[in-house]
């Protein structure tokens, strides 16, 4: 059966698992759930069928060769965190940094900052900012959805924007892709650079971590979580589950052992060195490329194995070279870091199946018909941006909705003669949306395993700031494809989303206890 004859049904399985998940807070039972509905819808609905097909489902997308690598990049980063705990070099370096970070807001301000810094790569942006400050903003009593909130928020969009990252090439290529199709003679690169003013969603997401960190400004579930983090000292709520245990209490330093900051920082620099070193050289940079076509051309999954790869040998090094610490006991740290992301690991496997599943099913060609039906050339913008957020909010990839919709969209456009850079932005911010809302996204999973948060707390307590950046940027998209330029269009957006921000928000300062200093503004 054609995947677009499923219709409705296409978006049961997605909407099923991201329900349960929701109301029974038991993650790997729910997108199982949901994979077993679709395989069993594909197969003609027999129940047993079905269930043979979602495990094959399960084997396929866990044997994909890009997500092997993702998963083998899990495990080292694992296996690093493990020796790092033994050194006792991650706390060596928070307690260097909680003596010149004097508040919260500090706190979560220079967590922000980090999340950006490092735009390399959003997995490893997200695993660098949430090992480095977790320890800091559980100091400063910042709740643990706070700071997977913030992970979430800042990691991916800047990555995502980014002129050197692993993002960069898969946009471009997407981009230059269409433009053969469509028999348009321009620079895939500069339509990328002329699409970042009109990436909306992904702008006013940024821009909302620094308004409600910079105005201590919370609402909704949100609010509650950081109301309890600073009365009451819990970071996480009394029924949390965190998605990563962090492991400190049952990784002990050796008494022997004088912790250093640096035994954090080297493998940490080696893993962003060899990164960036990696998408260079893979991309063939060293071959006689440019910076720009090096990156456009990079292996990203082969570049972070050997980045993980090499920040572990640093460590081990560090370890057995210096700190002096036995082998037996650095074999021992390296597999409780494996126990960190075996749970990660396994609810990575089965968001990618269930997104595989929602493809099989038709829900992006689905939901593109829904939308040609009614679209004109400047309504085309705000449509494109509705359409990757509900795929994207479905499949909980990105990517797979970029490449779902960049063959349609963009034709599509250009046969109604509107402007490409608008609706390019729109596929690529649009496709971030499901990243920052949906409990199926990989990038939702990890921002929750690196900050150590539950899971569900942290999809329930970012949605509502998600929802108000893309009601937002739906209107600027309106706007855009109407002909307002995005340096009106922004500002008007940045206005809505800080006064909306405050309108909602209650003013949570108050003084709390510190074995720091004050912890309060």
């Amino acid at each position: 059966m054609a995947p677009e004859t499923y219709g409705l049904i296409s978006l049961f399985p997605a909407m099923l698992a991201i329900v349960l998940t929701l109301f029974t807070r038991q993650v790997l039972l729910s997108l199982f759930a949901g994979i077993w509905i679709g395989a069993t819808v594909l197969v003609g609905w027999n129940p047993a069928a079905g269930a043979a097909r979602s495990l094959q489902f399960v084997v396929d997308n866990v044997t994909e060769s890009f997500n092997v690598k993702l998963l083998l990049f899990t495990f080292l980063i694992g296996a690093m965190l493990g020796m790092i705990f033994l050194s006792g070099g991650m706390n060596a370096l928070a307690s260097q940094m909680v003596k010149r970070i004097r508040t919260r807001r500090q706190a979560a301000l220079g967590t922000s900052l980090l999340g950006m810094t490092i735009f390399v790569d959003s997995y490893a942006s997200t695993m660098i900012t949430g090992s480095v400050m977790r320890p800091i903003t559980d100091k400063f009593d910042i709740s643990r959805e706070k700071l997977a909130y913030i992970l979430d928020s800042t990691t991916a969009p800047t990555a995502s924007i980014s002129v050197v990252s692993t993002w960069l090439g898969f946009e471009v290529g997407l981009i230059a892709e269409q433009l053969g199709t469509i028999g348009v003679d321009r620079s895939a690169f500069l339509l990328f650079l002329e699409s970042i003013p009109y990436r909306f969603y992904s702008l006013l997401a940024l821009a909302m971590v620094f308004i409600v960190v910079i105005a201590d400004l919370d609402f909704g579930p949100m609010a509650k979580a950081e109301r309890r983090a600073r009365e009451e000292g819990k970071v996480l709520g009394d029924n949390a589950d965190p998605l990563m245990e962090t492991q400190e209490d049952d990784i002990v330093t050796p008494d022997h052992v004088e912790p250093r900051w640096w035994y954090f920082a080297a493998p940490i620099a080696t893993l962003v060195g060899v990164t960036g070193f990696s998408l260079y050289y893979s991309g063939g940079g060293f071959a006689g490329r440019g910076l720009t076509e090096a990156l456009s051309n990079a292996a990203t999954a082969d570049a972070i194995v050997w980045a993980s790869f090499s920040a572990c040998l640093v460590i081990l090094t560090i370890l057995v070279g210096h700190a002096r610490i036995a082998v037996d006991e650095v074999s021992d740290a390296i597999f409780e870091g494996f126990k960190m992301v075996m749970f990660p690991v396994a609810v990575l496997s089965l968001a990618w199946s269930i997104g595989a599943v929602s493809q099989a099913l038709g829900v992006g060609p689905y939901v593109v018909a829904i939308s040609e039906g009614i679209i004109t050339a400047g309504m085309l913008p705000a449509i494109i941006f509705l359409s990757a957020v509900i795929i994207s909010f479905s499949i909980g990839t990105s990517w797979g909705t970029m490449g779902i919709l960049f063959p349609v969209a963009i034709p599509l456009g250009h046969a109604l003669g509107a402007p490409l850079a608008p609706a390019i932005a729109a596929i690529l911010t649009g496709a971030l949306f499901g990243d920052h809302c949906s409990p199926i996204s990989d990038t939702t999973v990890m921002s929750s395993m690196f900050a150590a948060s539950d899971h569900v707390d942290h999809v329930n307590t970012q949605i509502p700031y998600a929802v108000l950046a893309g009601i937002v940027a739906t209107g600027l998209f309106l706007m855009a494809g109407y002909g307002v330029p995005a340096y009106i269009a922004l500002p008007i957006g940045l206005a809505a989303v800080g006064s909306v921000t405050y309108l909602l928000s209650e003013q949570l300062s108050v003084e709390v206890p510190s074995s720091y200093g004050s912890k309060a503004d």
